[in-house]
C-alpha cells in the first residue's frame, strides 16, 4: 500500500530523508521553534492579504477535513470553472498538494504560489514543481505558473491599501524543467518510508533551507563541559580540517595550529576554565570621559506594513532604552515605549536626542552598532528637521561588540559574543530567562505586535507593556554592567 504524502514532506526527503521518516513515524520528537511559529503567522498574513488582492475567490477551507476539501475542490471547478480558487485541493496517486491561488487567466489556468520571502528562492520552484504535476496529472493543465513574493520597494499609502505589496514572478520555464523529477522525489520517499529509519548525521542541511524541527533529537544529548572546534570565531574550514586531523575538542589542540588571536584565547579558556580579560582594555574605555550613554533600539520589521510611509520588513524601532552615567558619578534610566494606534516613529526619534543630549556630549555606548546607526540615519533620512541633532549622535556611537570580542572572553560563550551570551558570564544575577514573556528581541517584536492587535485585552496588554520595559532596560544595564568589568579587570568571573 502506498504512503500518502503531501508536497510538504516531499520537501522535507528533499531536504533531509531522516525529516520526512521522523515527522511520519515520530513525530512527537518535533520540537517548534518560537522563530518558525513567527514564520507561519507572518505566511499566514501574506497570505490573507494575497486573497484580499484577488478580490473575489473562492476559500476551500476543511483543513482537518482534507477530504472535504479535495470533493469541495472538485464541484467549484466543475460549476463555477472561472471562479478563483484559494486553498484549492488536489489528489493524484497517493499525492495531495493545497494551491494558494489557483485562477482562470486569458490563456488557461494559473498557479500562484503566495510567499513572504522578498525573492524567488530555489525551494520555492521545488514547492512549485510537486504541485502542478498533481495538479496537472488530476486533470487541470496550466498555462502559468507564478511565485509571488513579498516586493521591498513597495511603499505603504496607509488606509489598508496593499495593491502592489506582491510581486508576480513567472517561474513556467524553471517549474517545468523540475516537474520531470518529481516523479522521482516520490518514489525516493516511498522507499524512505518503507525502510528502518536514515543514518544520517547532522550537518548544513539541517538549516537549509528550513531549520528543522528534529534537530535537537538528531544531534542528541550534549556532553558535559566540552568545547567543540565549530565553536571557534570565523574559522572557516579550519574546524573540519582539524577534525580529520583526529581532534574532536578544543583543548586538544596544539597551541600552534590557532594562528588567530582571538582562537588562542578561546582555547586557553577553555583549558583553564576561567575568564581571560586583556588589561588594555582600560585604555580604550579612557577615552570616553562621563557622561556615558548606554543605549538599545527594539523594533518591529512585519512582512505587512503597519503604518503609512513604510515598506515590507523594514526596521522600525517602537521602543529604546537608555542608562546614563552622568560626571557626578550617578547612574540613570530613561526609555520609551510607543503606545499604539500612532505611528511610532517620529516620537521615538524626539525622544532620544531629548534624552542622548540630557546630559552633555559623551560617549554613546551600543552593542552591533550596525543596528543602531541605520535606525539612526532612517530617522534622519524620514525627519529632515530632526537630522541635525540624529546625525550629530551618529558622531558619538561606541560599538562595544569588538571591544568585547577583542578583549574578553569566558568558557562558557563558546564562540558567540552576542550580548545574551556574554551577560550571564558576567553577571549572572542578570538573567533573561527569568523574565516573563519576553526574553529577546524577537520575542519583543513579537510582544509588541501583540500589543497592536485590537483583539488584544487591555490585562494582555498591560502585561506586555511591562514585559517590554523590563527586557528593553536589562539589555541597557548589561552594557553598564559589562564596562564596569572592564574598568576593574582584576575583578572578573
Amino acid at each position: 500500500m502506498k504512503k500518502g504524502l503531501s508536497k510538504s514532506r516531499i520537501l522535507a526527503h528533499r531536504q533531509c530523508p531522516k525529516r520526512l521518516y521522523l515527522a511520519t513515524y515520530r513525530k512527537e520528537l518535533a520540537e517548534e521553534s518560537a522563530s518558525s511559529e513567527r514564520a507561519f503567522a507572518s505566511g499566514n498574513r501574506i497570505g490573507e492579504i494575497a486573497r484580499e488582492l484577488e478580490r473575489g475567490g473562492r476559500l476551500i477551507g476543511h483543513d482537518m477535513e482534507l477530504s472535504m476539501a479535495l470533493r469541495e475542490t472538485t464541484e467549484v471547478l466543475e460549476t463555477e470553472p472561472r471562479q478563483a480558487l484559494f486553498e484549492g485541493t488536489f489528489q493524484h496517486d497517493g499525492v495531495l498538494v493545497r494551491a494558494d491561488v489557483l485562477k482562470l487567466g486569458s490563456a488557461g489556468r494559473v498557479l500562484t504560489e503566495v510567499k513572504a520571502a522578498a525573492s524567488v528562492k530555489d525551494i520555492y520552484l521545488d514547492d512549485c514543481a510537486v504541485q502542478a504535476h498533481v495538479i496537472e496529472d488530476a486533470g487541470y493543465p496550466l498555462q502559468r505558473i507564478e511565485v509571488a513574493h513579498v516586493d521591498t520597494r513597495f511603499i505603504y499609502p496607509g488606509e489598508g491599501h496593499y495593491d502592489g505589496l506582491l510581486k508576480h514572478v513567472d517561474v513556467t520555464k524553471d517549474v517545468r524543467e523540475r516537474m520531470k523529477d518529481v516523479p522521482g522525489w516520490i518514489a525516493a520517499c516511498r522507499e524512505t518510508l518503507a525502510g528502518s529509519e536514515p543514518q544520517i548525521s547532522i550537518g548544513g542541511h539541517c538549516t537549509s533551507p528550513y531549520p528543522c524541527t528534529f534537530f535537537e533529537y538528531c544531534r542528541g544529548p550534549e556532553v558535559e563541559n566540552s568545547f567543540p572546534l565549530t565553536s571557534l570565531f570565523q574559522s572557516g574550514k579550519l574546524p573540519q580540517t582539524l577534525v580529520e586531523e583526529g581532534f574532536t575538542d578544543l583543548r586538544m589542540v596544539p597551541e600552534d595550529r590557532l594562528k588567530k588571536p582571538i582562537h588562542q584565547r578561546q582555547r586557553r579558556t577553555a583549558i583553564s576554565g576561567e575568564a581571560e580579560l586583556d588589561p588594555a582594555v582600560r585604555e580604550v574605555l579612557a577615552s570616553y570621559p562621563l557622561p556615558r550613554y548606554y543605549f538599545d533600539f527594539e523594533s518591529v520589521h512585519p512582512a505587512v506594513p503597519i503604518w503609512a510611509g513604510t515598506h515590507p520588513y523594514q526596521q522600525v524601532p517602537f521602543q529604546w532604552s537608555c542608562h546614563i552615567e552622568t560626571v557626578d558619578g550617578r547612574l540613570l534610566h530613561q526609555g520609551f515605549l510607543a503606545l499604539p494606534p500612532d505611528a511610532p516613529m517620529r516620537a521615538c526619534a524626539e525622544s532620544l536626542i531629548k534624552t542622548l543630549t540630557s546630559e552633555g556630549p559623551g560617549a554613546v555606548f551600543v552593542y552591533y552598532q550596525a543596528f543602531e546607526k541605520s535606525r539612526i540615519r532612517e530617522f534622519a533620512k524620514m525627519f529632515p528637521d530632526l537630522a541635525p541633532a540624529l546625525k550629530a549622535i551618529l558622531e558619538r556611537v561606541v560599538d562595544l561588540l569588538p571591544i568585547t570580542r577583542n578583549h574578553y572572553h569566558h568558557p562558557s560563550m563558546g564562540g558567540s559574543w552576542s550580548i545574551k551570551t556574554v551577560l550571564p558570564a558576567i553577571a549572572p544575577d542578570l538573567d533573561y530567562s527569568q523574565l516573563e514573556h519576553v526574553q529577546d528581541g524577537e520575542g519583543a517584536s513579537e510582544a509588541y505586535l501583540e500589543i497592536l492587535d485590537p483583539a488584544t485585552t487591555e490585562a494582555r496588554r498591560t502585561e506586555l507593556l511591562e514585559a517590554l520595559h523590563r527586557y528593553c532596560a536589562l539589555d541597557t544595564l548589561a552594557m553598564v554592567r559589562l564596562v564596569q568589568l572592564f574598568e576593574a579587570p582584576t575583578q572578573h568571573p
